[in-house]
């Protein structure tokens, strides 16, 4: 059989795994009405929020090329979308999963490269559908201000950088992949080098961000890249327009336009590669073991205590336990971008939001997920325990003890220089309140929908908690702590003293209520749970 009848046939095996994985995962999502929901409304949300949000810009974009074509700001935007597509591009590089639950038969039935191939398709649909509606408003704005053949010309424009950074990301996060599975080092020195390569990109954003804002040139990329080749990128394609086209863009966009087809072939090399490797087994990545942990006098009081200790070990040895935290991460990058711009901010709203920080990491750390995320014990546990109340009050001990070192750890320090006395106090009373009322509300939720399924997230394969449970509480916990300081600040002004004492009341008796009752609920859930409901 010749190269290109095996090219052929190659294709047609990728696209039929793809087809297949595709169909077969919108099954089981029109299966489970609950899931179903949660997607549409995910989509719809971040469609809205991110659509809405610049329409009224995409509206003037288009609106500009009655005049002149708007160059700076076409480049601009073709910048931050190619930047935007090549994460989801290295996320899904990074996170190459399992080809449905049929890898086996996949891998011994069609060629690797077909594999590969169906995987990168796959992967690629998933990552990157719930762009369409962002997309398509965007490009509505533009055809409202400039009209439907500049919203063809944009669309146009857009492909190939979308194109390039697709799959210079999958290759990106390939390559990281690769990395992360021969480098034979500690976890956390990984998680700690992540943070580090995070922290780096997100400060020089910020760095050339200030540099341009500095020049004047707020919708042009002059001052972030010399000889700006998206800009003149953009004047060959808008050509029809009225734009002049130099050879500084004919020469770009024939890079983009090779670079479309050989990107595609390093990235199938590669994954390629990593699947005949068979990297990623549980041989690769669990580690050894080396030390045991006493525990500690603090934590020796009680079973439940004990129990939560054992939960901080698993944690101390594999931090992928705290994957499904990655967005609150995020989260704290933009506290960061602001602190950046303005470092008196961490004096004056960071320990309020280090609080914050420590309620939300108390209750979303062991708690969203409590039983899903023991799966693999639950056999034993059903089977051999009258209750699960003392696992469920050790994950919350746990989480209560993570939360505590940073509201309290983090929090209260940072107070102390530049606030009062009372507000400290104030702030630090506040904090255990919240601490204590977000571990039981947690576990309520996480009680609510337990997830028993593995899914891969952040290269981690294990049952997440759900996206409701952790949406939920974090706006939630957000919403409830900012009523607290508002408390406290209207507490500490001395006016008003009898409806601040009612209020204090209401909102302590509240969240008490709501902690009590989500922890009995999730007991009462739990216990009733058999082997066949998981």
């Amino acid at each position: 059989m010749t190269a290109r009848a095996h090219a052929i046939e190659d294709l047609r095996d990728g696209w039929t795994l793809a087809r297949t994985e595709l169909r077969a995962q919108l099954r089981r999502l029109r299966s489970d009405r609950r899931r179903l929901l949660a997607t549409v409304v995910g989509v719809l949300g971040f469609g809205a929020f991110l659509g809405l949000s610049f329409v009224p810009g995409s509206i003037a974009f288009g609106d500009e090329f009655g005049e002149a074509v708007p160059l700076g700001t076409a480049g601009l935007a073709l910048w931050a979308v190619t930047l935007a597509v090549a994460y989801f591009g290295a996320a899904s590089g990074f996170n190459q999963s399992q080809v449905g639950t049929v890898a086996a038969l996949a891998r011994t039935s069609i060629p690797p490269r077909a594999v590969s191939l169906g995987r990168i398709v796959t992967q690629t649909v998933r990552a990157t559908w719930f762009i369409v509606p962002v997309g398509a408003l965007l490009l509505g704005g533009v055809a409202v201000g400039g009209g439907p053949l500049v919203a063809g010309a944009v669309l146009l424009a857009v492909l190939p950088p979308m194109v390039v950074g697709l799959f210079v990301g999958r290759v990106v996060g390939t390559v990281a992949r690769y990395g992360n599975e021969r480098l034979q080092i500690s976890m956390w020195v990984k998680a700690l080098l992540l943070l580090g390569v995070m922290g780096a990109i997100f400060l020089g954003t910020q760095v050339l961000l200030d540099a341009r804002y500095e020049t004047g040139t707020q919708f042009a990329v002059g001052a972030l890249v010399p000889g700006t080749p998206l800009q003149s990128y953009a004047a060959v394609v808008f050509a029809p327009f009225g734009t002049t086209t130099g050879p500084f863009g004919v020469v770009v966009t024939g890079l983009l336009l090779a670079a479309i087809p050989l990107g595609v072939v390093i990235a199938l090399k590669l994954e390629t590669y990593l699947l005949v490797s068979d990297l990623g087994s549980d041989a690769s990545t669990t580690g050894h073991v080396e030390e045991s942990y006493g525990v500690p006098r603090v934590f020796d009081a009680s079973p439940t205590v004990r129990v939560g200790w054992r939960y901080l070990v698993r944690t101390r040895r594999d931090p992928r336990m705290l994957a499904h935290l990655t967005p609150i991460l995020f989260g704290a990058f933009g506290l960061a971008g602001s602190a950046f711009q303005d470092p008196g901010l961490v004096l004056t709203i960071g320990p309020g939001a280090t609080v914050v920080a420590g309620a939300v990491l108390a209750g979303s750390a062991y708690c969203l997920n409590p039983m899903g995320d023991d799966r693999d014990q639950l056999p034993l546990l059903l089977t051999s325990t009258r209750s699960v109340d003392v696992v469920l009050r050790g994950r919350m001990v746990a989480g209560g003890a993570l939360g505590t070192v940073v509201a309290l750890g983090i929090g209260t320090p940072l107070a102390v220089v530049e606030h009062d006395p009372g507000y400290v106090f104030g702030q630090s009373l506040l904090a255990v309140v919240l601490i204590v009322a977000s571990v039981g509300i947690a576990v309520g939720l996480g009680a609510i929908a337990p997830k028993f399924e593995r899914n891969e997230y952040m290269n981690v394969e294990r049952a997440h908690p759900s996206q409701w449970a952790s949406l939920g509480f974090f706006f939630g916990g957000t919403i409830v702590a900012v009523i607290g300081f508002a408390l406290l600040a209207v507490t500490l002004s001395g006016e008003y003293l009898l409806p601040v004492a009612l209020g204090w009341l209401l909102y302590v008796s509240v969240l008490a209520l709501a902690s009590w009752g989500g922890y009995r609920y999730a007991v009462q859930r739990f216990d009733a749970f058999t082997l066949d409901d998981i």
